[in-house]
Parts: C-alpha cells; sequence; structure tokens
C-alpha cells in the first residue's frame, strides 16, 4: 500500500469517527427553561430536544429522594402478566428494582435503565417500567402456578412531580409544555425532564419569594437559632442602656 492511498484511508476513518461523535453529542437530550428564576406558584415553559420520538416524559423538581420498601398491590390481568403503580413519579432511570414474594421465594426484578426490566429468576416475555408514570409490569413465558404473595419496590424519585399527566414529545424527539413552581424553598434546584425509554435531561432553576422552611433546617436548628437572635438582641439592648460614667 502506497503512502498516499495509507493517508487517504486514515482521513476516511478519522472524518467518520469525528461525524460519529458529533452526531453523539447532538443526540444527547437537552432542555431550555424560560424564566430560569420565579417564585413558588408562577409559571414556567419547558422545550427538550433529542428524547425519544412520539412517547410521554414527566418533570422532577428539586432534589432526588429515595423510596425503599413500598409496599404495591398488582394486578393480573391474565395468567402470565402482572402489573402495578409506584405511588411517585417520575422515577430516575435505573433505580427501579420490584421484589416479589412468589410462592414463598423472593424474586428480584431490575431495572435496566432503558424501560425493562430484567430478572434471573423467570423466563420473561416482556418486563416494563414506565419513568414517566410509575406504570411496571412483567410477563411470564409460562403461567406462574404459585401464589404472590407480596410485592414491593425501592426506587428513587424526586422532591416535586410537576407534570402528573406527563408531557407529549412530537415525532422528532421534541418537547415543549409549561409547569407551576412548586412550594419550596429559596435554591437554585435541579429540574429533571424523563421520558419513558429513559432519556433524560437537566436544568438549573432558582426560587426565590418562598416561605418554605428548607428541610435541612430542623425544628431544634430554629430553637438555636431564635435562641442566638435573643441572646444578641438582649446585649445589644443592655450595651445601649447602660449609662456613661462621668469623665
Amino acid at each position: 500500500m502506497n503512502k498516499k492511498r495509507y493517508t487517504a484511508i486514515v482521513l476516511v476513518f478519522l472524518t467518520l469517527f469525528v461525524s460519529a461523535t458529533i452526531f453523539a453529542a447532538k443526540a444527547a437530550p437537552e432542555i431550555v427553561l424560560t424564566p430560569t428564576s420565579s417564585q413558588p406558584g408562577h409559571s414556567v415553559s419547558v422545550e427538550g430536544t433529542d428524547f425519544a420520538v412520539s412517547t410521554s416524559a414527566g418533570i422532577g423538581f428539586g432534589p432526588e429522594v429515595a423510596v425503599t420498601d413500598e409496599s404495591v398491590t398488582t394486578t393480573h390481568p391474565d395468567v402470565n402478566t402482572y402489573t402495578g403503580f409506584t405511588a411517585n413519579h417520575p422515577i430516575k432511570p435505573g433505580s427501579f428494582n420490584w421484589i416479589a414474594n412468589i410462592g414463598g421465594v423472593e424474586t428480584e426484578f431490575f431495572d435496566n435503565g432503558d424501560g425493562t426490566l430484567g430478572t434471573s429468576g423467570f423466563a420473561m416475555s416482556s418486563s416494563v417500567i414506565n419513568y414517566t408514570s410509575g406504570f411496571f409490569s412483567r410477563s411470564m413465558q409460562s403461567a406462574v402456578e404459585f401464589q404472590i404473595l407480596w410485592d414491593r419496590v425501592d426506587y428513587t424519585t424526586y422532591e416535586f412531580d410537576v407534570t402528573p399527566a406527563g408531557l407529549a414529545t412530537d415525532n422528532s424527539g421534541l418537547l415543549t409544555g409549561e409547569f407551576t413552581v412548586p412550594a419550596i424553598w429559596n435554591e437554585t434546584h435541579t429540574v429533571t425532564v424523563i421520558d419513558e425509554t429513559g432519556k433524560m435531561a437537566t436544568s438549573d432553576f432558582t426560587v426565590f419569594g418562598s416561605e418554605v422552611i428548607p428541610e435541612a433546617l430542623t425544628i431544634g436548628a430554629i430553637v438555636l437559632l431564635s435562641s442566638a437572635a435573643l441572646i444578641v438582641s438582649f446585649y445589644c439592648l443592655r450595651k445601649r442602656s447602660k449609662p456613661e460614667r462621668p469623665a
């Protein structure tokens, strides 16, 4: 192989690599909030790109919240299928874990992070978790003859679900909608948009003018701060009322 031909091949591969990198970068979902700061009760518009096409998405507002050992009731629409809903959503992709006590044996169904569930206990034809609505289901390849004694789930959600009904994406993965700033403490919070397939994007939003006390500020801390304020006030008043000594 001559030098010119070798160089041309290398250039072709480099071009393909750069193009693939640019395409991958463009494919990551993004969201834009307008405005980026406001008070509780005010409306905010959101625009998102590169989500899954023709699906739904949910918006979580504020910090992540870990839910553990949530007892759920599953329905049995046919002999091979069990379905249920989580109490909270949207759900952080990859965080959902479903444990079913089947005939006295605990079987785990784990989140693959793409809207599907896996397990090592049974052969399944399909099992899904909808991150937007909290719906989950499992369908076995053959009927389970054992009694389901209980079902429990673990997952990560967010402080507020500001789009309970979800937002629809169009046939190009574009998302547009509005949400209301929830009653949350003054701070810069994370807004997280998640679609059914696990694609997600985040953006910061600053809340001001709120009367909500931060969760981290416990009653004990409030009492301590109040006591300190009283001591400082008493000291200042005493200092001001102290008579001056004659020269």
